[in-house]
């Protein structure tokens, strides 16, 4: 009988033993998944932010082609009062984050596209006005390339 008892302890114990390795599988599985959705939610929040940063591009290049008509309007009148409304547009777009590309310096192809080029230019003149939106180029800045 004692022998039988031993026998039943040995097959516990060691039964106890696969359940606990199997019960520690389990949790280890479960915490990895657990990491992973984790690592997925900040993806995914972190897409959707990008998204909503940039949902205004195609209404904001829209703005910028009536802007630049003001500003050809305003060129040939002599009234203030263009100015003054280029101005404020001009504000609305930076609330925004849509900065006007510098066309001074030196020609730059991830924000300047060459209309016109002369040879040995290094001046740039500016065509068309470019910007970009929170840093991300929306459209480019036309340049003819002359000489100084």
């Amino acid at each position: 009988m004692s022998e039988q008892n031993d026998n039943a302890k040995v097959e516990n114990g060691a039964e106890a033993e696969g359940w606990k390795i199997k019960a520690e599988e389990y949790l280890n599985n479960w915490k990895r998944e657990r990491a992973d959705f984790l690592n997925y939610r900040k993806d995914e929040a972190e897409r959707i932010a990008e998204f909503v940063k940039f949902a205004n591009e195609s209404l904001v290049l829209e703005v910028i082609d009536i802007l630049d008509d003001l500003e050809l309007a305003a060129k040939q009148a002599a009234d203030g009062g263009l100015t003054q409304i280029i101005k404020k547009f001009g504000e609305l777009l930076r609330k925004y984050g849509v900065e006007k590309i510098r066309t001074d310096g030196q020609f730059d192809p991830s924000l300047h596209e060459a209309v016109e080029s002369e040879t040995g230019g290094e001046q740039l003149e500016e065509v068309r006005s470019g910007f970009t939106m929170h840093k991300k180029v929306i459209r480019p800045a036309r340049v003819r390339i002359g000489q100084l």
